[in-house]
């Protein structure tokens, strides 16, 4: 089914184009030290090129959402007795950075 998309092209396969940065296939974050043969990469690289814009946004938004949950019931683990809020607040920390999460929320805390 994935023959009726147009191909576009990424952003980020604009970017590295526009860097001058040569080779077809960019290696990208976890991509860079794998057991994935560079035709699976290829074949994986030309689905996420074809793939719409929406699709994009909602397997990142899905991903993060992932993540966050993940973090949050480490968090839970490590902290049995925490309250919500506490938990939340931990987690804001850890993803915010104690600076950002201060101008964010402020130093002191009202639990």
């Amino acid at each position: 089914m994935i023959g009726h998309y147009r191909r576009c092209s990424s952003t980020v396969e604009h970017g590295f184009r526009k860097a001058g940065v040569v080779g077809s296939i960019p290696t990208i974050g976890f991509m860079n030290n794998t057991d994935t043969t560079a035709d699976a990469r290829r074949l994986l690289y030309d689905l996420y090129r074809q793939m719409p814009p929406a699709d994009k946004a909602r397997r990142l938004f899905e991903a993060r959402r992932t993540g966050q949950v993940l973090s949050i019931a480490g968090i839970k683990n490590l902290n049995p007795a925490a309250t919500k809020t506490q938990i939340w607040k931990t987690w804001a920390k850890r993803h915010l950075g104690e600076k950002l999460f201060n101008q964010v929320y402020g130093t002191h805390t009202n639990e």
